[in-house]
């Protein structure tokens, strides 16, 4: 009798009273994908999780199966393709982010336009700074797929710095009143500088030394069209001709929307809301975005970045407001919370190597974040300290998985290997012990910078709880496991020695997959 975990289980280890700790790798024959666990004489209280990791460069699901050593052989067939079947997004919106990452790769060489501000150096400010009061005229998306239309919006200059121009859509300009814009532009403002020495320069098409900012209604459309909410974007067409692309504005600028207490261009957003959880992270992840695309693109020759990584050091960005005096982010960022906790709920069904949608970024970020922290704790081969890594990740022209191996591990270490049991497995380790008795003060298997276990004070009432772990009630246990996805299976001392103290794990494919046994209970 075989037990799917997905359903007729139980959830179990929300990380009280955790003892034990002791971790050992699993090590799986590459040619038949099987291992034997030989736990010897234990009682019946012991208490494990075996957590599985999967990464393939082909994109393919995989299964798993873990039952006595006497099982015959698993035909996985029909649940890799389940789980190949089961991988979408929650809403249109979030395709909307893999639309712009898409549109990114298959930007016309030669419409790129001849600035000698494509290196990453900004021009002196000089004839180009207009007067706050003044107005100019915007081509904005108000749809996508295909080209994607624009509507042009008049918007009125309300604030600048030396960094950048905020405008707002003069249908909007009561949304937000002068103090309010002072609350948002300030900090953001003053980190500038640090953002760009941690990820790098914007370019400067237009020569004017400063990026635009533009909030508008059309960008609250724009989600409402599709059920949904869009906060901001970033549009790397507009760094290009608009002879080529006509939507293009020929200029640095990103966009986001405005508060919308009555719900009047789409869903309902308050401005308290707005002020004191979504613009204080729009503002500094759309920049990044910015500062990416010109990295990769101009300044390296190269590729626009994957979306799944590109959206990950994106959220991460927005940890910019806890940048400590040493250049170091050492908290999370108010909306990074709600991200991670649909990602840890679901965690052994979501590919957060595979596209961009809300939780698969909650995934990227929690990935980046632990990356980001074990390069700060010299703990990765690659990078000395967090800057470093960083660095490595934006002035680069490699891409996706490749390019976090290289600059987390180095340039030599092979991408699959290297991402699955170098940094996936680690990484599913941490986000299990983190938080709990079990890692006993090991830096490699905590999070310094956000408590996976606790309440998250962002205004929403997010709850931490780990990841899910599930228990089965019996055995052989079966399921899919995503490309680039985690599983934690919980196992009871009583069901080993029923087995006789031995358990088989078979994996479809072997060497695209790998696994740890963490003890949790004496």
């Amino acid at each position: 009798m075989s037990a799917d975990i997905g359903s007729g289980t139980d959830e179990e280890f929300t990380g009280e009273s955790l003892e034990g700790g002791a971790v050992s790798e699993v090590e799986i024959d590459g040619s038949t994908g099987e291992a034997v666990l030989d736990f010897g004489e234990i009682p019946d209280s012991r208490r494990y999780v075996l957590s599985i990791y999967h990464y393939s460069e082909s994109g393919s699901a995989d299964a798993f199966a873990l039952g006595s050593v006497n099982e015959e052989g698993i035909d996985f067939r029909g649940l890799k393709l389940a789980g190949l079947l089961s991988d979408e997004s929650e809403d249109m919106t979030e395709d909307f982010h893999e639309w712009l990452r898409h549109e990114e790769e298959y930007l016309d060489e030669e419409a790129r336009l001849n600035n000698p501000n494509l290196s990453g150096l900004r021009a002196a400010k000089g004839s180009i700074d207009p007067a706050v009061g003044s107005t100019k005229s915007f081509k904005v998306l108000n749809s996508f797929g295909g080209a994607g239309s624009t509507s042009t919006v008049t918007a009125v200059l309300r604030y600048k710095t030396s960094n950048f121009l905020l405008y707002v859509d003069e249908r909007n300009v009561d949304s937000l009143s002068d103090s309010d814009l002072e609350e948002l532009a300030i900090p953001f403002d003053a980190l500038i500088p640090e953002e760009r020495a941690l990820f790098g320069e914007e370019s400067d098409i237009n020569g004017d030394g400063r990026f635009s900012i533009l909030l508008t209604q059309e960008v609250n459309e724009l989600g409402g069209s599709s059920g949904g909410i869009i906060t901001g974007f970033f549009y790397a067409v507009d760094l290009f001709s608009s002879s080529t692309y006509p939507q293009s504005n020929e200029q640095e600028v990103y966009y986001t929307f405005v508060p919308d207490p009555d719900g009047a261009f789409g869903s309902p957003i308050s401005k308290s809301f707005t002020l004191s959880n979504i613009l204080p992270g729009v503002l500094p992840h759309e920049f990044q975005h910015m500062i990416n695309f010109n990295m990769h693109y101009f300044v390296n020759d190269g590729a626009a970045e994957a979306a799944w990584l590109n959206e990950g050091l994106a959220h991460l960005a927005e940890d910019i407001y806890s940048m400590n005096d040493a250049g170091y982010m050492e908290k999370t960022g108010i909306e990074n919370s709600a991200r991670m906790a649909g990602y840890l709920r679901d965690i052994d069904n979501i590919c957060f190597s595979c596209g961009a949608s809300l939780y698969q970024r909650g995934g990227s970020y929690l990935f980046m974040r632990y990356l980001y922290e074990q390069a700060e704790k010299g703990n990765l081969s690659g990078a000395a300290s967090s800057a470093g890594l960083i660095g490595r990740l934006l002035d680069t022209d490699a891409t996706g998985v490749q390019n976090v191996v290289q600059a987390a591990l180095g340039e030599d270490v092979p991408t699959g290997p290297g991402f699955r049991r170098g940094l996936m497995g680690p990484f599913g380790v941490a986000v299990f012990m983190s938080n709990t008795a079990l890692s006993g003060g090991d830096s490699r298997l905590e999070f310094s910078g956000i408590n996976l276990r606790a309440a998250a004070d962002d205004n929403r009432g997010t709850v931490l709880d780990g990841p899910v772990v599930r228990s089965a009630t019996s055995f052989p246990v079966t399921k899919t496991i995503a490309r680039g996805s985690i599983s934690y299976l919980g196992l009871k001392g009583e069901d080993i020695r029923r087995l006789g103290g031995k358990l088989k794990l078979e994996m479809g494919t072997g060497p695209n997959s790998g696994a740890y046994l963490i003890q949790t209970g004496l």
